[in-house]
């Protein structure tokens, strides 16, 4: 009886020690880094969850929306959208220099699914499909582009789904504490972005790109913004309202453009055209230019 009695009173020191070290330890880094480790242990196991793209992104766009975009926009500029194998994104490039001598003539509509093959392919002569989130280059996929609440004026909300590779940072979480949650980390982020567009007054092509809400894989919006306060303090890539901004504002540059990156709209108005809105015809989201 003494013997099992020295045994419980052991292992409830042992115990004791552990949980000792363990809410020292949890202070510690919650004090240090203002990382709640049990809540982003929580928001880790949600994120090593697998993703299924057919759930999170049912109105993804594909290789027949890209070859149904080229065919539509070289209806009114020949050569404006090429495909060549190796080349570009999946083949597909944009020649803005196609529109040379041309003009503008009649209104060109877009469905969702193609907005989202010509804002890829723009953003991917642009870039070559890469975005600086803190101090790294990373590799950026859009898998799917939705509008919602289109005002009267053409305004809208934009969402994009992009596809964000994690492994530059990976490379770096070598040191404690961040090394523990590197193996939970996955190698890509489905990042879906919903940012404001507002067509303003000064032209037909003027707009501001404002915060909504950003989700990562299957967090809610809540969760995903404490696990980026949480990846910013670890890796430096700023808070979930930068990126949303930087992701919503990169799709809509490609899509629509200013006069310092001219995208897909914003290159029309060179040869006459005067607007672009987000629309709803015929019971489907559009987006026009003209």
């Amino acid at each position: 009886m003494k013997a099992i009695r020295n045994l419980i009173t052991t292992l409830v020191v042992v115990v004791a020690i552990l949980g000792v070290v363990i809410i020292g330890g949890y202070i510690y880094v919650r004090t240090t880094y203002g990382i709640d480790l049990f809540r982003t242990a929580g928001q880790l196991k949600t994120l090593t969850q697998a993703v299924d793209e057919n759930a999170l992104c049912p109105n993804a766009f594909g290789e027949e929306d890209f070859a149904a975009m080229k065919t539509e926009l070289n209806k009114k500029f020949d050569g404006f959208v090429s495909y060549e194998e190796g080349k570009g994104f999946k083949g597909y490039s944009v020649n803005f220099g196609a529109l040379a001598g041309k003009s503008m003539s009649g209104t060109i509509s877009l469905t969702e699914k193609q907005v989202g093959a010509i804002t890829q392919t723009v953003f991917y002569v642009q870039t070559g499909g890469k975005i600086k989130i803190g101090e790294k280059d990373v590799s950026v996929t859009v898998v799917q582009v939705d509008f919602s609440e289109i005002a009267a004026n053409g305004s809208a909300d934009f969402n994009v789904v992009a596809k964000i590779d994690l492994t530059p940072f990976k490379a770096d979480m070598g040191e404690f504490p961040y090394k523990y949650f590197k193996k939970y980390i996955p190698d890509n982020f489905y990042v879906s972005s919903t940012v404001r567009v507002d067509k303003t007054e000064k032209d037909g092509f003027s707009y501001t790109v404002t915060h909504k809400s950003l989700t990562l894989n299957n967090l809610s919006a809540d969760d995903t913004a404490d696990l980026f306060n949480t990846l910013n303090a670890v890796l430096k890539i700023g808070t979930a309202e930068n990126l949303n901004k930087q992701v919503g504002t990169m799709a809509v540059n490609a899509l629509i453009g200013t006069a310092e990156n001219p995208g897909f709209a914003y290159s029309m108005k060179a040869i006459g055209a005067t607007a672009f809105r987000f629309e709803t015809a015929s019971d489907a989201e559009r987006f026009t230019v003209n």
